[in-house]
């Protein structure tokens, strides 16, 4: 980061105080509800050794240790009741004190071409080298504003084109596009989840993976064809949004689609999908939390009507704020549809180590 940079954000930390919200007591001790699991023993064991390398990192050998605590239990006994009697033994069980929205995100996939045509039109971008990215809990770690992203200009940093700027051609001759793809809507689409597969005529399929945003904030397209009386309040499900959008002539889909002024970057990779902590998510187990609340990497179980499993917070997102959790399916059509879907209240609970 450039003095600049650094200068504009002790300015900023100094009004951080002011800001910040007093401890309401998020997360109340529980007793464990019985632990069913409804997911394959594998997939959990998978996750976990994802993780690891983040304990290990961080030094948390405790997680780790209660981990191996967790999975010596689910090995030892496939009674749910006994379950929660030996994990309320083993771990100091806390539950996020409000009632829980779960959602789900997946990994699209899009046509895409690495030459512009007629039709592959739309480019997906790289970060570009001018975005300055600025953690202010790096200067003040008691300060809860998050992450900002701009340019540095004049000594200051300022907000970074919006995503209508973008589009217009804000970032045009700058060699900045990575792939081209045909519809603007499935753009929005892997924008807003973060990450996505890129299917070549070939039949090649190429991950591309968040390389960052510009800093605008998040606003839901979902709220603002509600507010046009677009979209009824009881179907706001990504399908509903899609067909609602499919149906406006073009210009104003795109002026809809700008009401959300956050513009994410990419880069071309490898493998399967990554989250915040740099592991690769296992669908079903992979939670999105909000780690102000959630401490990333922590073991938890999820209960919803839908859901009883043990899960790991290995991901974040803009728009996963206090009890909320998004859950990842994996990649594709029938994962989309899946996510589009899920929309539940229940509770999360955290396993701490003692």
């Amino acid at each position: 980061m450039s003095r600049a940079g650094l200068a504009l954000c002790c300015a900023l930390l100094a009004g951080c105080a002011a800001l910040r919200p007093r401890s309401t007591g998020p997360l109340v001790p529980a007793e464990p509800p019985p632990l069913a699991d409804d997911l394959d023993p594998a997939s959990l064991r998978a996750a976990i050794e994802r993780t690891r390398p983040v304990w290990a990192r961080a030094g948390d050998a405790a997680t780790a240790a209660a981990a191996d605590r967790l999975l010596a239990i689910l090995d030892a006994t496939a009674d749910p009741r006994a379950r929660r009697d030996a994990v309320a033994r083993a771990f100091r069980v806390v539950r996020v004190r409000d009632p829980l929205l779960l959602t789900a995100y997946y990994e699209p996939e899009l046509s895409a071409r690495f030459a512009r045509d007629e039709t592959f039109r739309y480019p997906l971008h790289a970060r570009p080298p001018d975005l300055v990215d600025v953690e202010p809990r790096t200067l003040d770690e008691a300060c809860t504003c998050r992450r900002l992203s701009g340019r540095v200009e004049g000594g200051r940093l300022e907000p970074y084109p919006s995503r209508a700027d973008i589009e217009g051609g804000a970032l045009a001759g700058r060699g900045l596009e990575l792939a081209w793809v045909a519809d603007p809507l499935d753009r929005f689409v892997l924008h807003v989840q973060g990450s996505g597969r890129l299917r070549l005529d070939d039949g090649t399929i190429v991950p591309v993976r968040y390389a960052g945003s510009n800093g605008r904030p998040y606003r839901s397209v979902a709220r603002a064809l509600l507010a046009r009386g677009l979209l009824a309040p009881e179907h706001t499900a990504l399908p509903d949004v899609r067909r609602a959008l499919v149906a406006l002539p073009p210009g104003e889909q795109a002026a809809l689609l700008a009401t959300n002024e956050r513009y994410t970057f990419f880069r071309l990779a490898e493998g399967g999908a990554v989250g915040s902590l740099g592991v690769e998510l296992t669908p079903g187990r992979s939670i999105a939390s909000d780690p102000r609340l959630i401490p990333p990497g922590a073991l938890a179980y999820l209960e919803t009507p839908g859901a009883h499993r043990f899960v790991l917070s290995q991901d974040t997102g803009v728009a996963i704020v206090g009890a909320h959790a998004d859950l990842f399916l994996g990649a594709g059509p029938e994962a989309e549809e899946r996510a589009g879907a899920m929309h539940q209240r229940g509770a999360l609970y955290l396993l701490l180590p003692r």
